[in-house]
């Protein structure tokens, strides 16, 4: 394939996603399109039978499917390790398509649909659309990410709150000229193991974003252990350290904001800020200044339960190793 034939480049992750990469790769070699795409699938050193299936479809198609087989594990050096070292200076595409290896496709359409809107609106830097989530452990039965109201302009008060409140990664496609960049508050966020977030700040600065309200992708829930939504919760470490890495991308992100966006930055930080002091035990500060104003939102249950953390601070204690927060 010529390079200057490839308008889009599916980057795709996959670490012992060996029940699930098979539906993501299917997705993709079935897209129909009048152009040409390519895979670009990076198998992290899994321990499964992930890497064999990825070797089955670039037998099978090897004009489409184009491989990254580590010997030892990439994500250790950081998610943007892998896009800037792997991805990006391997990709042909004009744009880039998101999809990790426990998500997937569901429609044979959506490359073309969002190709033909971002060629024909040149100030837009992305499209999107809705996905349906999917929960593995059974907890939830399936729904919209984003209940349906149509096609929508994604806003500023949207991405800032975090992308997940707007669109999902794996309905992403974006221009590579924009995406590409590594603004320091990008890097604050991939010091921290997230890149999503910060592309969604990038991207809404340098242009528009534009939701298309059909679901065409599947967000899966709880997926395995080394799934983001299996491990965060009551990991004390993993929650802080994802939780300070927002604060520290917003912080950066602040000076690029136009200025009508600032307050909405700024209050954001002081609700992660907020989120932190609840995480790291320190509740009474969150009765002082403009925390005040956040704990007065709070429900009554976590009004009381702060009162007693902050006053008793004996019982606080007892709480924390209830919970699993060993400092």
């Amino acid at each position: 394939m010529d390079k200057n034939d490839c308008l889009v480049s599916i980057l795709c992750t996959a670490y012992n996603h060996e029940q699930y990469i098979r539906s993501a790769l299917e997705s993709f070699v079935s897209q129909k399109t009048g152009f040409a795409f390519e895979v670009l699938v990076n198998d992290d050193a899994s321990s499964d039978g992930t890497a064999a299936i990825i070797r089955e479809y670039e037998e099978k198609y090897p004009e489409i499917i184009r491989p990254f087989y580590q010997k030892e594990n990439q994500f250790s050096k950081g998610i943007g390790y892998i896009y800037e070292n792997i991805f990006y200076p391997h990709a042909r595409g004009k744009y880039f398509a998101f999809c990790e290896g426990d998500d997937y496709w569901t429609d044979e359409s959506k490359l073309q649909r969002q190709v033909d809107f971002l060629e024909s609106h040149p100030d837009y830097s992305a499209c999107v659309h809705n996905t349906t989530l999917h929960y593995c452990n059974g907890s939830r039965p399936d729904e919209l990410l984003i209940p349906s109201r149509g096609d929508h302009e994604v806003l500023y008060e949207n991405v800032i709150h975090g992308p997940i409140d707007a669109y999902h990664t794996s309905s992403l496609m974006a221009r590579r000229e924009i995406i590409v960049q590594t603004p320091d508050f990008y890097r604050a966020a991939t010091a921290h193991g997230f890149a999503d977030y910060a592309w969604a700040l990038l991207l809404r600065l340098s242009g528009g974003i534009w939701f298309i309200d059909r679901s065409m992708s599947v967000y899966r829930l709880f997926s395995n252990q080394a799934a983001w939504t299996s491990g965060v919760d009551r990991q004390y470490d993993k929650l802080r350290g994802f939780v300070q890495g927002k604060v520290e991308m917003l912080r950066a992100f602040l000076p690029h904001a136009p200025a009508e966006v600032r307050p909405l930055v700024e209050q954001e930080i002081l609700e992660r800020e907020f989120e932190l002091m609840y995480i790291e035990g320190r509740d009474k500060e969150q009765r002082k200044g403009p925390y005040r104003q956040i704990l007065r939102r709070q429900s009554r249950s976590y009004r009381l339960k702060n009162f007693i953390k902050s006053y008793v601070p004996g019982l606080q204690r007892l709480y924390r190793r209830r919970q699993g927060y060993i400092d």
